[in-house]
């Protein structure tokens, strides 16, 4: 039997196609989207982040950024990349059915505070659509909304430099990606490109999700007294997708203009 007529009496499926259900509909994977490398692109996601996070602790240390504690510096660096990514810090608390379990926790010498925003939900996140809207219709000071870039003092370094950080290490995050795996990708259109963009953004995702525990920091207030902030997680998963996706991709379509 030859190959076409194979491919007929499976209804055009190629051996290396595979089907899976989705909500109880079958959807046929092509090989080329099986054999794909989406494990090695998730694996550049957590060295894409460090470099963002060490471009901008060298940015921060040249405007002088961030006082008090090492961890609490740390916390505060982190958000700062955050809020470079568009994502916001927003105001939050330890609800008080997790309270019994969270201070045990949080009163570990060392790793506890760290730990904080495991428990910690930010403000109006219990009731998502609200705060959607709040995002949409602009009302970010009712949500409690944060962006220590843009808090900076005159003589600091311009804001655009820390919005800048995130696009040129994922653009380079996607190129390094897309010319170490070309020659094991089937890539024939620049629409196929999206699968290196995406394939990091879904580890990328993963990763700001486990910052937004490590960067909760906690504030001193006069008016208010402790003020503990978080990543926005709502935007998180908004922008902590698209900006690998669209970035990436951007590196990638690099490699495939310079290919084709």
């Amino acid at each position: 039997m030859t190959s076409e007529r194979a491919d007929e009496s499976t209804g055009g499926e190629r051996s290396g196609d595979r089907t899976v259900s989705v909500l109880g509909t079958e959807v046929v994977l092509e090989e080329a989207f099986v054999a794909f490398p989406w494990r090695a692109g998730m694996a550049r996601a957590p060295g894409a982040f460090l470099a963002v996070f060490v471009l901008t602790a060298a940015v921060a240390a040249i405007g002088g950024f961030g006082s008090g504690s090492l961890q609490r510096r740390f916390a505060l660096l982190g958000i700062v990349v955050f809020n470079a990514h568009n994502i916001p810090a927003t105001t939050g608390v330890i609800p008080q059915v997790l309270v019994p379990v969270a201070d045990p926790v949080v009163g570990i010498p060392g790793i506890g505070r760290l730990l904080r925003g495991l428990f910690t939900f930010g403000t109006g996140h219990a009731a998502p659509l609200s705060h959607v809207g709040g995002i949409v219709s602009g009302q970010t000071a009712e949500i409690g909304h944060l962006n220590l870039i843009t808090q900076q003092g005159a003589t600091d370094v311009p804001a655009v430099v820390y919005y800048l950080l995130a696009p040129v290490a994922l653009v380079g995050a996607g190129y390094e990606f897309a010319d170490s795996y070309w020659a094991e990708t089937t890539t024939e259109s620049f629409a196929e490109v999206a699968r290196f963009g995406l394939a990091i953004a879904a580890g990328y995702l993963v990763v700001l999700l486990v910052g937004s525990v490590l960067f909760t920091a906690v504030l001193v207030s006069g008016l208010a007294g402790e003020v503990t902030i978080l990543p926005d997680r709502y935007l998180l998963v908004v922008y902590g997708f698209a900006y690998p996706t669209i970035f990436a991709t951007l590196g990638a379509g690099l490699v495939y203009l310079d290919r084709t």
